[in-house]
């Protein structure tokens, strides 16, 4: 009796633990998607490598001496491009390469200095060869000083303004107001009283009332002095 009763027992464990497989089965077999992945900010912001890295040439690659030639034989190192000195460019200097001119026009020297003075009458003129010193007293008396080439007929250097004291002021203004004969006519005449001489200095004084010209030439190694008048233009040497 006991045996009979037993098998209706294990029957219905075994129906039950069926039932339970296939239920299990059936979830598990469901339409529930796998979820999907999702990459990092990190890894999206960052490109994938080509596997080809791009090369950018830097400035270097270029050789330097591509661009700066060499500089040609005829070419000065110091820059100074063009041609010789024409005596057409401002300085000092007159770049002529004559040092003792054959002869010396006295007129464009002074002309040049009271040009140079912007205006005025020439006091004094004094050198040798071709450089000259002009002095030329202004309307008040004040005296500008500049140096002039004979051969270029320029100036080249100054003008530069010379001491004067009032008295020395006052007496240009009085000499050159009365005053007939000029600087490159005094010249003329002192030259003309000791033939084949050269002039060395030419000087104006005297009074307001009898302006004197004191000129010095030299002639066959001997100096001498010429005064030439500055109202009549008579010259005396001695």
């Amino acid at each position: 009796m006991q045996r009979r009763r037993s098998l209706p027992v294990i029957t219905a464990s075994v129906v039950l633990g069926l039932s339970l497989t296939t239920t299990l089965a059936a979830c598990s077999s469901g339409d529930d998607p796998t979820p999907s992945r999702t990459p990092s900010s990190s890894r999206s912001a960052s490109p994938e490598p080509t596997g080809r890295p791009t090369r950018t040439p830097a400035a270097t690659d270029t050789p330097s001496s591509a661009t700066s030639a060499p500089p040609s034989a005829g070419t000065p190192s110091d820059d100074q491009t063009g041609s010789a000195d024409d005596g057409n460019a401002p300085g000092t200097g007159n770049g002529s390469g004559v040092d003792q001119p054959t002869s010396v026009d006295f007129g464009a020297v002074a002309a040049q200095g009271v040009a140079a003075a912007g205006g005025g009458t020439t006091v004094s003129i004094v050198g040798a060869g071709d450089n000259w010193t002009v002095v030329v007293s202004g309307p008040d008396g004040s005296q500008t000083q500049s140096v002039v080439s004979a051969t270029l007929d320029r100036v080249t250097s100054g003008p530069f303004p010379k001491d004067a004291d009032a008295a020395t002021k006052a007496a240009n203004v009085a000499r050159s107001g009365s005053l007939r004969v000029q600087a490159a006519d005094a010249a003329t005449r002192a030259l003309a009283a000791v033939p084949g001489s050269s002039l060395t200095s030419l000087v104006l004084g005297g009074s307001g009332s009898a302006p004197v010209w004191t000129a010095t030439v030299t002639a066959s190694g001997a100096t001498r002095t010429v005064t030439v008048d500055g109202l009549t233009g008579s010259a005396t040497a001695s």
